[in-house]
């Protein structure tokens, strides 16, 4: 029989290129969103009436990718926080209610704080600031939920994130690293480095991590909490000069970069899995998202940036 999996956050970056890798690996979607043509309307401003809301259809998975980014807490942490941790509640309300029986979270590695050090599933998480926290909380009402026997939940932590939008004109995230890189370099012939470039961080493609929930649904019990990482862990700096070293070969376009005075040194930097040679190796490297970013912004030339 065909699995269905409601996605929540579907017409976000994540979850619209989540909605069409499930649909193409034989699961019915159901796109939940506070975009009006969601098939569910799913609006984390109102808990309340989400955790009430039933549904007659059997959905056999729910990921939960709907949540505000970094630049929302910063932006407006009040709001953030309650879609995050309130939000999330409602959406695990929402499941015991309509008898959904698996949930993932989809969380970040923002729940240790500082990107140094070695990070598995057993290190002690410290946030360092309403991000954090707040993931790390909904993340504890996950497991609170599971602990009741109420689900069968799996949290998710990536690094960064690397995959190419659905619409190049809709897409909004241009500020992540190295979606600023590219659009940089073609707008300017330059990359501009905020700070000296060398922290390092860990790049998965968001269809290695749709892959990573498909292979764990039907043992979803032996993974309760898992870092997925890909096969590129560089500095920042190294992804601008990638970009300099692509724009170069593709176009035969030189990108100067600029690098503010700093006394930063390369940090030590190793996020780990204990499980994830057990289900699955990622494959997506920044280098070829960053060849076909680059194409896609050459054939479309300025206009995803006005």
């Amino acid at each position: 029989m065909t699995k269905t999996v409601m996605i929540s956050g579907a017409s976000g970056y994540f979850g619209t290129i989540a909605c069409e890798f499930f649909a193409s690996h034989g699961w019915k979607v159901l796109k939940a969103s506070r975009h009006k043509k969601a098939d569910i309307i799913f609006d984390l401003d109102e808990p309340e009436s989400i955790s009430k809301m039933r549904i007659t259809e059997k959905v056999d998975l729910f990921i939960h990718a709907a949540s505000a980014n970094k630049e929302s807490c910063i932006a407006d942490p009040y709001n953030s926080i309650s879609c995050n941790i309130v939000g999330t509640k409602a959406a695990l309300d929402f499941c015991v209610g309509n008898q959904i029986e698996h949930f993932v979270y989809l969380s970040t590695i923002n729940v240790f704080g500082q990107f140094e050090g070695y990070m598995n599933e057993l290190s002690s998480p410290a946030p360092m600031d309403d991000y954090g926290i707040s993931n790390l909380h909904a993340e504890e009402y996950v497991r609170m939920y599971m602990r009741q026997g109420k689900i069968k939940g799996m949290v998710i932590r990536p690094s960064s994130f690397i995959g190419m939008p659905k619409d190049m004109s809709t897409f909004s995230r241009w500020n992540l690293v190295p979606f600023s890189f590219c659009k940089q370099a073609f707008l300017t012939g330059e990359i501009v480095l905020e700070t000296s470039g060398l922290q390092k961080r860990n790049f998965i493609s968001i269809l290695d991590i749709c892959q990573v929930i498909n292979l764990a649904f039907p043992r979803m019990i032996e993974f309760p909490l898992i870092h997925v990482l890909g096969p590129d862990t560089m500095t920042i700096r190294n992804v601008a000069e990638l970009v300099q070293s692509i724009f170069y070969k593709s176009y035969q376009k030189k990108i100067r970069l600029v690098i503010p005075d700093a006394t930063n040194h390369e940090n030590e930097f190793i996020f780990h899995s204990l499980y994830m040679n057990d289900l699955y190796q990622p494959a997506g490297t920044v280098e070829s998202h960053l060849e076909c970013l680059s194409r896609k912004i050459a054939i479309n030339h300025i206009q995803p940036f006005q």
